[in-house]
């Protein structure tokens, strides 16, 4: 007896054919949607990271900005008179010739001043800065200028004193404490003179160290 074997009608081929095609294009589809996700994913996580970097770069920039405001303030009060104040102590740090480096003993003076601006909220420490008559104005001011710094950068990284309890200012050349003409007098008007001073309060002001 003879088999006879079913053959599948051309429509029904069709049907299958399509079919399985479209479950390949579902399995695909799915595929290609979980990649996409992924990859967004990754990309909302780099942005979230960078946006996150910028936030911290703009509160540094406007912690630092904040600092040299009140630095400034307190240099402009000073000069003024806008406030009264009366000197506790009193250091010249010396340099060597077109120097801005401290050496040890410049580092013990500004110690001890640092250590007397810690247990008292009201002081404040004025730095200024100076050179000898050698070279020009603006170079010699500029010289001030970087061993004023140089002290600030010390008592700062040292001792943590907030930017908001130090005034900076260059004299540059002017008013030498001895003669120019000699090797001894310009040696002594290579230097950093710094005043602990004790702000007088008025009524109802708030002391300094209590503003930073």
């Amino acid at each position: 007896m003879a088999l006879h074997q079913r053959t599948r009608s051309p429509r029904v081929s069709s049907i299958l054919a399509l079919a399985l095609a479209s479950a390949g294009a579902l399995g695909a589809g799915c595929a290609t949607k979980g990649y996409v996700n992924k990859q967004v994913a990754a990309s909302n996580e780099a942005t979230d990271s960078k946006v996150a970097g910028v936030r911290t770069d703009l509160d540094q920039v406007r912690v630092k900005a904040d600092q040299a405001y009140d630095k400034a303030t307190l240099a402009e009060k000073l000069a003024t008179g806008m406030i009264e104040t009366q000197e506790v102590a009193a250091r010249d740090v010396t340099f060597a010739f077109d120097e801005s480096r401290l050496d040890g003993d410049s580092q013990a003076s500004l110690d001890e001043l640092a250590n007397q601006l810690a247990g008292h909220p009201r002081y404040v420490l004025e730095i200024v800065g100076y050179a000898d008559a050698t070279g020009s104005d603006r170079y010699n001011y500029r010289l001030g200028e970087e061993r004023a710094a140089s002290v600030e950068r010390y008592l700062m990284t040292r001792h943590t004193v907030p930017p908001g309890r130090v005034a900076v200012v260059s004299f540059g050349e002017e008013s030498p404490v001895a003669d120019n003409d000699s090797s001894n007098g310009r040696a002594q008007n290579r230097r950093v003179h710094v005043r602990l001073l004790d702000v007088v309060p008025k009524p109802g002001d708030t002391p300094v160290a209590e503003r930073f």
